[in-house]
This record gives structure tokens, sequence and C-alpha cells, in this order.
């Protein structure tokens, strides 16, 4: 049996050796997770941007036309967009979780249609200016 001892120490040798997991044999999504985790962090970089101009913007609707209309732009793209949410998903069937997705949705949509009039309030008077 000591060939056979031999050829188990070799093997074992070999095994040790190749412990390293070779890339290509990786399952696909843990050969993808560090661009994943780029694209994490590229989106929400971008969604905190995003926020921090909206709150900029609402900040200067009083003061500046300009940022009135762009907000106002905003709004009304994202009501739409979140108004197009709920359509689809009112088609889908759905428990509990939802029937609270919709309704937060709902809130949601109030809350941007009442922070839209907002802003109107603040565009009308601009365009109903008397030229002088």
């Amino acid at each position: 049996m000591p060939i056979l001892r031999t050829v188990l120490d070799a093997l074992e040798q070999i095994r040790a050796h190749h412990r390293r997991r070779l890339p290509f044999l990786a399952p696909a999504l843990e050969r993808r997770r560090p661009r994943i985790q780029m694209e994490d962090y590229a989106a929400r970089h971008s969604i905190e941007h995003t926020l921090d101009r909206k709150a900029e913007l609402r900040r200067l609707v009083p003061f500046r036309g300009d940022a009135a209309a762009r907000y106002h732009q905003l709004l009304t793209f994202e009501l739409a967009g979140l108004k197009e949410l709920v359509t689809v998903l009112q088609t889908t069937s759905g428990g509990r979780e939802l029937q609270d997705c919709l309704a937060e949705n709902q809130a949601e949509i109030e809350r941007l249609e009442i922070e839209v009039t907002w802003c109107v309030g603040y565009l009308q008077p601009a365009a109903e200016a008397p030229a002088q």
C-alpha cells in the first residue's frame, strides 16, 4: 500500500496547490459582484445628487422663476412616473404587500399634487405680470 499512499499524498498536494478559485469557474453572480457594487454605488450617488438638487430648487422657488419652472418640471415628471407605476401595479396580482405599496404610492401622489399646486402658484405671477 505504499504506492497508494504516495498517490494520495500527491493528490493532496495538488489539491492544496490549487486552492485559489479560478474566476471563470465562479458562479455568474460572484463574477459580477464587483460590477454590481459599482453600479449600486453610482445609483445611490445619482439618487442623492438628484434629491439634493430637488431640495435646492424647492428652496429657490419663491425667489427665482427659473427654479420654479424647473422644479415644476421635475415634480410633473415624478408625478407622471408614479401614476404610471400605480397603474401597472393595479394590474398585477398580489397580497397584503401590494395593497400596502399601492396605499403608500397613492399618498405620495397626493403629496406631489399638493407640491405641484404650490409650485404653480409661483409660476403664474411671473406669467401674468404686466409688461412694463
